[in-house]
């Protein structure tokens, strides 16, 4: 099981939002699932993809 781990650049890029953003969305706790090491924020891939799905919209009305 090989695991990809982005940075907060990284997943921001992914996300198309910015750092300051994405770190807003950790503090409010709205964002994708991360681990925090130390001092740094890591992304699991497949947890922004996992993310991403579940806030995909399939019609107007959602």
């Amino acid at each position: 099981m090989d695991r990809r781990y982005l940075s907060t650049r990284e997943a921001a890029e992914v996300l198309r939002t910015t750092p300051g953003n994405l770190a807003n969305m950790r503090m409010r706790g709205e964002g994708p699932a991360f681990i925090k090491q130390k001092r740094k924020c890591l992304y699991d891939i497949r947890d922004i993809e996992n993310w991403l799905d579940h806030r995909r919209i399939r019609s107007a009305d959602d």
